[in-house]
């Protein structure tokens, strides 16, 4: 019962992080179903790397752009992927991945995103690297 409500905690936050709109029910109990049957083994640098991306929006775009970088097969990742395409497969969230018109301003503000990702990126690799220290 205690790993579940963890997996909540997670699902929410991560979906928050990912599209910004709350998360319903179905969709926790699908991330739940999908890590107990996935059953990761996190290791203690993999948990420290969690605890720092639930804490905030901003740390969790940091670090996954900085593992997005250094290693991008890593577990943390993998629960953001598996979220990922829980939602994308969910007919509630549809609207947030599917293509729709564009105006001009919106390549403007597409560079802009690009180099706030960048930027994030970095500072993640950065925190990883703290976080890498602190395991070893």
């Amino acid at each position: 019962m205690k790993e579940a409500k963890g997996y909540i905690l997670e699902a929410n936050r991560i979906t928050d992080y990912l599209i910004s709109v709350p998360l319903q029910e179905q969709e926790q109990n699908n991330y739940v179903s999908a890590m107990c049957q996935f059953d990761f083994q996190l290791t203690k640098y993999e948990k420290r790397l969690l605890s720092n991306m639930l804490k905030s929006k901003w740390k969790m775009a940091c670090i996954d752009g900085g593992l997005a970088i250094k290693d991008p097969g890593n577990i943390v990742r993998r629960k953001i992927f598996t979220m990922l395409a829980i939602l994308e497969a969910s007919p509630s969230y549809t609207r947030y991945f599917l293509s729709r018109d564009f105006s001009v301003f919106y390549y403007a503000k597409l560079g802009i995103i690009g180099v706030r990702a960048i930027f994030r990126a970095l500072v993640g690799v950065i925190i990883i690297r703290n976080i890498r220290s602190k395991c070893s």
